[in-house]
């Protein structure tokens, strides 16, 4: 019908182009004999192509704001163009039409419901059958089904009775009971209180009824979304697990995992073992050597005994002030941290501090190992920490200026400073240049011969490469009987002279032999012990060297002198080019005034003894040296350490005599004796036997197998 109207009224709208004035009973002109612009074109007149507007609530006239300019009517109050056609005009009653209800297009629809429009608001007419408008608004219809709703059971205002945690039943429009909300059950049967009973809380009917959860370890049951769990625990207790079946299993006054409360974890203890003491997380025990001084749980055990001068040992027990020097703690022992400068302690021991002053200290000088080589006719001294000469004996000379070798020019023999410094000497034939008395003469012979004659006229007439009374120089007499380019053969035999240890001599001696250290040498242990050898049991033909152990675990050996004829015994064996090794006991005896004859063979000196760990390293003008075969290299800067009991002091100063391993706690740890026309001897600084563990460390082993083979010229 709309579009019936609106192609008509286009139709005669083009009519009436033809005669747009004059026309004044149009029936479907609703602007004649209005004022108009009279340039307005004749089609602004027809009908738009919008829709129709909308209106509000409490209704409205309908027309569009800009009415008059588009040619649409304007609507009095409760009516409304809504189809958009001026033709028929305002055609909708917005108080009456339900398509219209209020405003265009607003059409009325009500759940299960016949609707009416009245005053411009939708309203129910009637409601389907079985359904009723029970609240009385109009917004949701007929909202109640009567037959079904237990709100409205049976018509409007009919409640059924809902007893506690249910809902009630209404079916065909009668109540019919009641059904229980989820998680709630009528576990008595007594509609009267309705389903009394949680299923999800309730520990005696938990999931179902008359389910009743288990007892619970120091708590109480508990039921939580139907399914049994701890409930409470007993004071002090608690369920850390989360396991129902370990009930509240940790005792929080003591559990380190949950100390106080559940995941609280006592943290790890610094050099210690954490501890929960009630409900809080204490020091249980410290690592040995630590402990907790200051009782603050959080730093664990913060004081290392063996280090903290301040806790030596002990807490509390602070070190007592030192010498020259500031306190320190090692090995749990009160000690010498550090000296002032120009001091040092030199003998091991905090009772005299930094006892020694190194800066003006021959024997100390600048360190306590460096000792200021003796002068050669000459004195040493030792200015501001460094070595030094001090002056020249008679008859020699610095001539060279250098320091090292102090007065090394004997005005009496020096080939190039004879009588004077510059003073030089030719050579004499198969010989080099000599200086006797001040006057030129023999000096060294050429190689492969000597002066054995003492005929300044022949000169060096003696071969020295093959003679075992002159092998390698006059009077270099071989203990093998063999000389060999002017060497001695070496005698794979040792002689090891004990002292009162017998088990301990046997530890060194078997680590020659089954240890492997002396392949294919022959070792005897003398049958009487040092303080009683006489040079007959047995006696030392036929051996390359003699080892003398002189001091055991009883003062026994290292108080009683050796016998004359066995230290003259000793003497001869080694003045025939053999060898000798000796070691701290050595010292002790000619300290005391023994060993008379032995003596000179004898090369460290003694000042006091230390015990407990010690350090040998090598020193570096010795790297490479046969004693020191097989022993730690650079990767532990030639050193090794040990335990020991050991000598203290410094190298005897004597022709050939040499220290080549040092030691921070003995000063000076192996010196050797090497001169071409008699026999070696090697000291090393080691109680040996006296101390508890002997010879049981290898590298000490070690050491002495080398010192016997070097002594005896076998490497």
């Amino acid at each position: 019908m709309s579009l019936f109207l609106r192609t008509a009224g286009l139709g005669i709208l083009g009519l009436g182009a033809v005669a747009l004035t004059g026309c004044t009973d149009d029936p479907y002109c609703f602007t004649c004999g209005q004022p108009h612009d009279e340039d307005a074109s004749v089609t602004e007149t027809g009908p738009t192509e919008t829709g129709p507007t909308e209106t509000g609530a409490e209704g409205g006239d309908g027309a569009s704001t800009d009415a008059a300019e588009s040619g649409a009517p304007e609507c009095p109050t409760g009516m409304g163009n809504c189809n958009g056609f001026t033709f028929d005009g305002c055609e909708a009653n917005l108080q009456t039409d339900p398509l219209n209800c209020g405003g265009c297009s607003q059409a009325c629809a009500l759940a299960h419901a016949t609707t009416e429009c009245k005053a411009g608001k939708c309203a129910v007419k009637s409601c389907d059958i079985g359904w009723n408008d029970c609240d009385q608004d109009p917004s949701n219809g007929c909202e109640s089904d009567t037959s079904k709703d237990p709100d409205n059971c049976g018509g409007c205002g009919k409640p059924c009775d809902k007893p506690a945690n249910s809902t009630a039943q209404c079916v065909g429009g009668a109540c019919a009971g009641f059904s229980c909300l989820k998680g709630f059950e009528n576990c008595d049967a007594d509609a009267a209180n309705g389903c009394e009973v949680s299923l999800l809380t309730d520990p005696l009917n938990c999931g179902a009824c008359s389910n009743t959860c288990p007892a619970v370890l120091h708590g109480q049951p508990g039921c939580d979304q139907g399914v049994c769990g701890v409930g409470t625990c007993e004071t002090g207790w608690d369920d850390c697990d989360k396991s129902y079946w370990s009930g509240c299993e940790t005792e929080l006054a003591v559990s380190v995992n949950h100390c106080g409360m559940c995941g609280n974890k006592c943290a790890a203890i610094a050099h210690g073992v954490a501890k929960c003491e009630g409900s809080l997380c204490l020091v249980d025990s410290c690592d040995p050597g630590f402990a907790d001084c200051n009782a603050i749980p959080t730093d664990g055990c913060e004081v290392d005994l063996a280090t903290d001068s301040g806790n030596c040992g002990a807490c509390d027990n602070a070190c007592a002030a030192i010498d020259h020097g500031t306190a320190g703690c090692s090995m749990f022992l009160c000690g010498i941290a550090s000296c002032d400068p120009g001091w040092q302690d030199c003998f091991g021991g905090a009772t005299d501090g930094c006892e020694t002053d190194t800066v003006n200290d021959v024997d100390h000088c600048g360190t306590c190992t460096t000792v200021c080589p003796a002068v050669a006719d000459g004195y040493r001294t030792c200015d501001q920490g460094v070595c030094k000469i001090g002056s020249c004996d008679a008859s020699h000379e610095d001539c060279n200026g250098v320091l090292a070798d102090g007065c090394e020019a004997t005005l009496t023999s020096d080939i190039n400073n004879c009588g004077a410094c510059g003073n030089v000497c030719a050579p004499p034939p198969n010989a080099a240049a000599g200086c006797v008395g001040g006057a030129c003469d023999i000096g060294q012979c050429t190689g492969g011969f000597a002066n054995c004659n003492g005929d300044l006229v022949d000169g060096c007439e003696k071969s020295v490469t093959d003679d075992p009374a002159n092998c390698g120089g006059c009077g270099v007499v071989c203990g093998s009987g063999v000389c060999a380019a002017s060497a001695c053969v070496c005698t794979l035999k040792l002689l090891v002279i004990p002292d009162d240890s017998t088990a301990g001599t046997q530890t060194l001696v078997n680590a020659f032999t089954t240890g492997g250290l002396l392949p294919g040498w022959t070792v005897d242990i003398a049958t009487k012990a040092s303080y009683l050898y006489d040079g007959a049991s047995p006696a030392l033909t036929g051996y390359g060297s003699v080892l003398v152990l002189a001091g055991g675990p009883t003062s026994t050996s290292y108080s009683n002198d050796m016998p004359a004829a066995g230290q003259q015994a000793i003497s001869n064996f080694v003045a025939a080019s053999n060898g000798l090794v000796l070691t701290e006991w050595a010292a002790k005896h000619v300290a005391d005034g023994r060993w008379a004859t032995l003596a000179p063979l004898v090369l460290l000196t003694r000042t006091v003894a230390f015990s407990g760990q010690v350090t040998y390293k090598l020193d570096t003008g010795y790297i490479g040296h046969p004693i020191w075969d097989g022993l730690p290299g650079s990767s532990v800067n030639y050193s090794f350490v040990f335990a020991s009991t050991s000598n203290v002091g410094v190298t005897k100063v004597a022709s050939g005599v040499r220290r080549i391993v040092g030691s921070s706690e003995a000063i000076d740890a192996v010196a050797i004796r090497d001169l071409p026309d008699a026999g070696r001897v090697v000291h090393v600084a080691h109680a040996g036997n006296y101390a508890p563990n002997g010879w049981t460390n290898t590298n000490i082993q070690r050491l002495m197998a080398n010192a016997v083979r070097w002594s005896a010229r076998c490497n």
